[in-house]
């Protein structure tokens, strides 16, 4: 247990890093964002003195050598993941990691038997479960509302293409450096579905590349999928439709824009619709029970988002015990987490299995 605040150094200084993780971690009282780390220094320093964080490193190693950390949060592309985390959990930190866990399912298994044998909390970063949106329909149907889930749909479209702005390069595109949208998407929905509906034991998968994103160079690159179709079959007998996808014409109006999530079950159906990127955040849940004249609107209750002004839907991640507070939580109450590398290993055997069915045209046993 620790009894002084837990200083917690940041690895990345994306905007998400920026904008998400650390003012999240800085809003709990125990913790002290001690040291950034960027391979831009300039970026790194600007970032620190606009967050007031002391230290800054343009090497990950030498900050864990020199920062006095308790903890690190890892927030760069997926396949340099492995090596910063094997070398927090070297060095004897908790380790908060960014989704996807790693570029493959055998780098999940090293960073999970690592984290397990040294003994430090550790903790995946799927966002999806910290909304309000999310926690609330797990609430619902750990509560019976659907009964014994018998199928579902999980479904995530983003304007992320086609145009000429988004043609150039981007890492998550790139197949030496990620998986494409079974991943960077792919990880978000297939957590979800796997909270819901539970262990997956079979994959099939369709994957396509519909836009050509050039190189760094701005040559000719081997792009990644940008659109992806999986059909889950769960340990349970249910099974489930995911479809992630990047280059979509989505936008206000459309039915499909967002992430839409339908489970039906034994004792009655949910459909929910969830965008809280826009402006005014859009959480539309629906129910109907078996016998049931009618369907139902279901509003999420005040307490989700740590009551009220409800305000921005990430701001309940500063408010409560979850994302990277939760992270915090754990380690000052030496309390369990979840979602945890177990969680995001799964994740990943399940990215893999999709990888792999869809280059062989076969279905894959996790």
């Amino acid at each position: 247990m620790v009894n002084a605040a837990v200083r917690v150094g940041l690895i990345g200084t994306s905007g998400w890093a920026a904008g998400f993780h650390l003012p999240v971690l800085q809003s709990h009282d125990a913790a002290v964002v001690a040291a950034v780390c960027g391979r831009d220094r300039q970026r790194a320093a600007a970032l620190a003195d606009q967050h007031g964080v002391e230290q800054v490193y343009t090497d990950y190693q030498t900050m864990f050598d020199e920062a006095e950390l308790d903890a690190v949060s890892v927030v760069t592309p997926e396949d340099l993941h492995h090596p910063m985390v094997m070398a927090a959990l070297r060095a004897g930190l908790h380790v908060l990691c960014e989704k996807p866990m790693a570029f493959s399912a055998a780098q999940s298994a090293e960073m999970l038997a690592a984290a397990e044998c040294a003994g430090v909390k550790h903790m995946v970063q799927f966002t999806n479960r910290g909304l309000p949106h999310y926690r609330y329909v797990k609430s619902l149907l750990d509560d019976g509302y659907v009964g014994q889930p018998y199928y579902g749909y999980f479904y995530w479209p983003t304007g992320w293409g086609p145009s000429e702005e988004v043609d150039n390069y981007h890492w998550a595109s790139d197949a030496r450096r990620a998986r494409g949208a079974v991943n960077e998407l792919g990880a978000h929905m297939i957590d979800v579905a796997r909270w819901y509906m539970g262990d997956v034991v079979r994959v099939s998968a369709s994957l396509r590349t519909f836009v050509q994103r050039a190189d760094i160079d701005g040559g000719v690159m081997d792009n990644a999928n940008d659109s992806a179709c999986l059909l889950l079959d769960f340990a349970s007998g249910a099974h489930a439709v995911l479809h992630v996808g990047m280059p979509n014409i989505v936008g206000p109006g459309l039915a499909h824009t967002g992430q839409t999530v339908i489970i039906s079950g034994h004792d009655g159906s949910l459909e929910a619709r969830c965008d809280p990127w826009t402006d005014v955040a859009v959480s539309e849940i629906v129910g109907l029970r078996r016998r049931a004249e009618q369907a139902e609107t279901l509003a999420i209750p005040d307490d989700y988002f740590g009551g009220t002004p409800r305000g921005n839907a990430f701001d309940v991640f500063r408010r409560q015990s979850i994302g990277p507070r939760l992270f915090i939580d754990a380690i000052v109450g030496d309390l369990d987490i979840s979602p945890n590398f177990a969680d995001g290993h799964q994740v990943q055997r399940i990215i893999e299995a999709a990888v792999r069915s869809g280059l062989s045209g076969t279905a894959q046993d996790l």
